[in-house]
């Protein structure tokens, strides 16, 4: 009671006067605000913690039912029916809703998970009021093969953003989202793939999109994003054990600046119609359509970014694109001047010049090194030595001007090679940054460093020092990225 008091700011004392204004006995100064500023104050807090303020006083017992936002995760209840009840209680008190923002988590990993429950009371959300609604499904220890809720849209006259996760939509009646913005879609299964068309283009201020489409009843889904107003996109196709077929994928959206791909792709078709002038494009995703031709998968993907500017790859993604530069020159970007590339150069030394030698007009390159584990020094020594030999494209002598490496100096300095590499071949080189962890490198090394960067011109050479952190995770614990959103 009294740890609720002093949150709300409520007072104890017997009176206190402010001015010519005096509070009596058993009163507070913020007791005195209007209900539905005390409503929204309360929407800040957890449900259970405005729930606890009813203890408060008389006046504060049914405040927090009046609260504009509703934010509810389905393993804090007994049950999923007392959780829908708890909806429905909650909602019938407010009649014409005050409710402006609706996010429900659904836990799935629970003894007696019942997801038919929660569509009859989705159905009972104002959704010609809410500004924001969510609805995420849980599971991390259940299987989630046809575990989706049920969701109905229609007339969303005021909604913002839109986030569903494992969410089947049914037929859209009617469908308005004339102030809609964000939109997250992941692993939504569509009535069909014109219904996901309608969904994007009934839209017409969207700036952000996110999706990712499942497919149970049909074996593909063509996925159209057309939107004037788009300026961000997130594909990210579905986990390997979820692919039924393959996809294509169409985006007109001539405001789009930045597109990224993540998770697999499996498209047998990929076109850009339109997009922005300038954009960046972050390509995270592993291959799978291995019956097709490689060649045709990668002319089919990277034909759509040849005028790109600005553009970040992945290693699983580079070295499936670059698979063929040992027989084939590889795709050219002859627009691209900032590119952030992952790369193993010990599992190939030679790919770095083949990605340099497509980008021909390239200024500035941060690359971040990844390790794989070599048999014996003797392999160390060998791919040390095949760096050593391969050159820096002629183009990009007299156009790089800023190299960056992101991952810190390794035992293996394989990042001062590459450094000593930049600053021996490009005539144009600006500035050099390097990251060290603490005591990697004898200071005579890196005397010798300022040195080259010295004698090579450089006119910025940066060393930046990385600060272990302690391991958060239990001993033992392998730690897994997300491949949410």
């Amino acid at each position: 009671m009294e740890k609720s008091q002093k949150r709300l700011g409520v007072s104890s004392s017997c009176s206190v006067r402010e001015g010519e204004r005096a509070v009596v006995r058993g009163e507070d100064m913020i007791s005195l605000l209007p209900e539905p500023l005390l409503c929204h104050i309360l929407g800040f807090l957890t449900i259970d913690e405005a729930i606890w303020t009813s203890v408060l006083s008389s006046r504060w017992r049914h405040l927090w039912k009046w609260v504009p936002r509703l934010e509810l995760d389905s393993s804090y209840f007994a049950s999923d029916k007392v959780c829908v009840d708890f909806i429905h209680k909650f909602l019938a008190f407010q009649g014409m809703s005050y409710l402006r923002e609706f996010k429900l988590t659904i836990d799935h990993d629970v003894v007696y998970s019942n997801v038919s429950l929660y569509e009859p009371c989705l159905g009972r959300v104002d959704m010609r009021r809410i500004e924001r609604f969510q609805v995420e499904n849980r599971f991390e220890h259940r299987s989630v093969d046809n575990i989706v809720t049920p969701l109905t849209l229609c007339v969303c006259e005021a909604l913002i953003s839109l986030k569903l996760h494992f969410v089947r939509l049914n037929e859209f009646e009617s469908l308005s989202l004339p102030c809609l913005k964000i939109m997250y879609l992941e692993d939504v299964v569509f009535p069909s793939d014109d219904a996901a068309e309608a969904l994007i283009s009934t839209s017409p201020v969207l700036e952000i999109l996110k999706i990712s489409l499942q497919s149970i009843d049909d074996v593909s889904v063509a996925l159209r994003v057309c939107s004037p107003s788009l300026k961000r996109f997130t594909l990210k196709g579905v986990e390997r054990y979820y692919v039924r077929g393959h996809s294509s994928v169409l985006i007109d959206a001539p405001k789009l600046e930045y597109l990224s791909l993540m998770g697999y792709y499996h498209s047998r078709s990929f076109k850009i119609i339109s997009m922005a002038d300038f954009v960046k494009v972050d390509i995270d995703v592993e291959f799978m359509l291995m019956r097709d031709p490689k060649r045709k998968i990668i002319n089919n993907l990277v034909k759509n970014f040849s005028g790109v500017e600005d553009m970040t790859i992945s290693w699983k993604s580079l070295e499936f694109l670059y698979s063929f530069h040992r027989i084939k020159p590889p795709p050219k970007f002859h627009d691209l001047t900032v590119l952030r590339v992952t790369m193993c150069l010990y599992a190939s030394p030679e790919l770095l010049p083949s990605v340099l030698k497509s980008c021909p007009n390239l200024k500035h390159l941060t690359l971040i090194c990844v390790l794989q584990e070599l048999v014996s020094d003797d392999d160390s020594y060998e791919e040390s030595t095949r760096l050593s030999t391969v050159k820096l494209p002629r183009c990009l002598v007299s156009s790089l001007e800023s190299v960056e490496m992101e991952s810190p100096v390794t035992e293996k300095a394989i990042e001062l090679k590459l450094a000593r590499y930049f600053m021996k071949n490009s005539t144009t080189l600006k500035k050099l940054v390097l990251r060290l962890n603490e005591c990697t490198l004898k200071p005579c090394v890196l005397e010798q460093l300022v040195k080259s960067s010295r004698r090579y011109g450089l006119s910025q050479f940066e060393v930046i020092p990385v600060v272990q952190t302690p391991n958060p995770w239990p001993e033992g614990y392998v730690y897994e990225k997300s491949h949410r959103f």
